[in-house]
């Protein structure tokens, strides 16, 4: 489609996303809003990305197999997932659904075309559900989860943090969090100022989530209080690590099936 437009305007990338319903109701509206203007500017954008939108469609797909196959080797579940590429509108990078926790979403336009970057990315959205298996092993009662607080958040990101750390070992740290080569400021931001992000995020939980302060700690469009967006990638990586440090990790990696893993983050926030 792209190539045989001389010149893409908005009725054509609309045209696109209606023809692939399928795919993008599932990305629009949750992680990417869908206004012309958001259109408009993905269309300026994609002639600079096009290239590396070339290379991903090779790469990716070897990658993906490359890491579900490392993941079953290492916890022995052949988990369904189904594995979706696709051009959007420069939202979210990679997302598996809540619906069913087997879908995993990767929008190639956001991503980086290095190998090892790719690798990390993969590693972390398989790691959201091989995160969701152990509960599911244990009877996990799924209606009784709030997918969109905070605590929630923090915890899930964490454990798909964490997994893909043990899966993809040896990266440079940064790349767990922002898959990309530019995030040592981001991770030395964090390490500098734990005590006070910690603190910071506690006072937000206990003075009512909402979604600006999702976005502030868990999306791309955050970064307002510290200079730099998804600390909560980080702190959540640091509870989930405390957590199997003290229970071990299959009980970690489960916690939320018959715990109140709330309180317990909150418990950890405060020490």
């Amino acid at each position: 489609m792209y190539e045989s437009k001389k010149d893409l305007r908005i009725l054509d990338l609309e045209t696109y996303i209606d023809e692939n319903a399928e795919v993008f109701d599932h990305y629009f509206p949750i992680h990417c809003p869908k206004t012309p203007e958001r259109l408009q500017e993905a269309i300026e954008k994609y002639p600079m990305k096009i290239k590396d939108i070339y290379i991903m469609s090779e790469r990716l797909p070897r990658i993906i197999k490359e890491i579900d196959e490392v993941y079953t080797e290492i916890f022995h579940n052949d988990l369904d997932i189904n594995y979706t590429m696709l051009v959007g509108t420069y939202g979210s990078n990679a997302f598996v659904t809540r619906e069913i926790k087997g879908d995993i979403y990767f929008a190639v336009e956001k991503l980086s075309s290095e190998i090892d970057h790719l690798k990390a990315i993969t590693a972390h959205e398989i790691g959201h559900v091989t995160h969701f298996s152990f509960a599911a092993r244990q009877g996990m009662d799924w209606t009784t989860v709030d997918w969109t607080h905070g605590l929630t958040t923090l915890y899930t990101e964490g454990a798909a943090t964490y997994l893909s750390k043990k899966v993809v070992p040896g990266l440079n740290e940064s790349v767990y969090f922002t898959y990309d080569k530019d995030g040592d400021s981001w991770v030395t931001c964090y390490q500098e100022n734990k005590t006070e992000v910690k603190r910071r995020f506690f006072e937000d939980v206990l003075s009512g989530w909402n979604t600006e302060k999702e976005k502030e700690w868990f999306r791309l469009s955050g970064g307002g209080y510290f200079g730099h967006n998804r600390l909560g990638y980080l702190l959540g990586t640091d509870y989930v690590e405390h957590l199997v440090n003290v229970i071990g990790e299959e009980a970690a990696l489960a916690f939320w099936s018959g715990n109140d893993v709330k309180k317990d983050i909150l418990t950890w926030l405060e020490k």
